[in-house]
């Protein structure tokens, strides 16, 4: 961390793309919000449907895990964009910086957010990281119809079904909606649906780097109390 405390991030790519630009909208969509955060941001190779279940995720994990120990000696902090959150464990245990997910990120501020969480993410369901920290705080769970890969999210038939998915869980009684899947901030509709529909949206890159931040700022000591 530089000495005017401006965050060095890593932002960890699980859905190959060709276009830097493309590669580095988590990225910016980071620094947009969060200016003391500067980031760097890979992909890793051979996925262009990124990680869309548990089951690909375990051939995924080898691609990962290199890609993420390969950023490592560059950044104050690796975060892997995906909600479920993909070898955050090996490699927090392997490297020496602090390595945070999607998955975790979005529940816990969505946690801190509302009572009753309602979880949006592709056909293949909710993320076990996800479900298992809601607990019984998980009032529903929807899943975007069509999406059986991240893909389908930036199409405009998905974005119409973002909509309809956001308020069926609206309708269901969740006070809170934990996207979990960072496609969702891809497609760019989150804020405008949780606006339009009245219901607090939870942007899982946001969330990330919210706990990114907090794993290396260093601690200030309370000030004395005057007696």
């Amino acid at each position: 961390m530089s000495n005017n405390n401006q965050i060095e991030m890593g932002v960890l790519r699980v859905l190959t793309l060709e276009d830097p630009d493309d590669v580095s909208l988590h990225g910016r969509v980071i620094e947009q919000q969060f200016p003391h955060i500067s980031t760097t941001s890979q992909c890793i190779p051979n996925h262009p449907e990124g990680i869309p279940s548990v089951e690909a995720e375990e051939e995924a994990l080898p691609y990962v895990k290199r890609l993420g120990r390969e950023m490592a000696g560059d950044v104050d902090v690796l975060t892997i964009s995906c909600a479920l959150d993909p070898a955050v464990s090996a490699l927090d245990d392997e490297i020496d910086i602090p390595v945070v997910g999607a998955g975790a990120s979005v529940a816990a501020a969505a946690l801190a957010r509302g009572e009753t969480v309602g979880t949006l993410g592709l056909e293949s369901g909710t993320p076990p990281v996800v479900r298992n920290l809601l607990g019984d705080r998980l009032g529903a769970t929807e899943s975007v119809e069509g999406a059986e890969t991240t893909n389908f999210l930036m199409t405009e038939e998905g974005q119409t079904e973002i909509r309809k998915a956001v308020k069926r869980l609206a309708d269901a009684g969740c006070d809170v909606v934990a996207p979990s899947c960072t496609g969702l901030t891809t497609s760019g509709v989150l804020a405008d649906i949780g606006v339009s529909l009245e219901i607090p949206v939870v942007d899982p890159v946001l969330a990330m780097a919210a706990i990114g931040t907090t794993t290396v700022l260093p601690t200030t000591p309370a000030p004395e109390v005057q007696t």
